[in-house]
């Protein structure tokens, strides 16, 4: 009997490939798994004009890493990721297969890691919220602390 059930795996297996771990994230992180990625773009946060400044100024942050790019991402709008990634001789993938997915909720670039770091947050206007000038003022304009014996005689 036990070679009837390694006949039938060995078959199955021939029809269908070696079996995958976790398909549907892999497709969803470009091949990779979510466990392993440190950053992520998606598709519609391409047009916003923060997107490209908060990358350009943190990609440092991500040494020995490397990208994975949605190959079905219009080139116009990836065109000055890719630029900027051989700028700074960082190592990237194009990841072009069928199943990529092309959506806007999808993912158009991520940076991921070797091994498992399962960050929490992995959205890159998430992780480098946008700092306003506003908190700013409103920090340096206190009113003037006054002190015990000038409420006393003066109020």
């Amino acid at each position: 009997m036990a070679n009837t059930d390694d006949v039938n795996e060995r078959l199955t297996s021939a029809m269908t490939g070696t079996p995958q771990t976790l398909p549907d994230q892999r497709r969803q992180f470009l091949g990779s798994l979510r466990e392993r990625v440190l950053l992520a773009i998606q598709v519609k946060d391409l047009d916003n004009s923060r997107t490209f400044r908060t990358f350009e100024t943190h990609l440092k942050d991500f040494t020995d890493q490397t990208a994975l790019i949605n190959g079905k991402v219009d080139h116009s709008k990836m065109g000055p990721y890719l630029q900027l990634l051989a700028q700074e001789n960082f190592a990237f993938t194009l990841v072009n297969k069928p199943e990529t997915p092309e959506e806007l909720d999808s993912y158009a670039l991520l940076i991921v890691s070797r091994t498992a770091v399962d960050q929490e947050t992995i959205n890159l206007l998430d992780i480098y919220p946008e700092t306003t000038d506003t908190t700013t003022q409103a920090t340096t304009s206190k009113p003037e602390k006054k002190g015990f014996f000038s409420r006393l005689f003066h109020d």
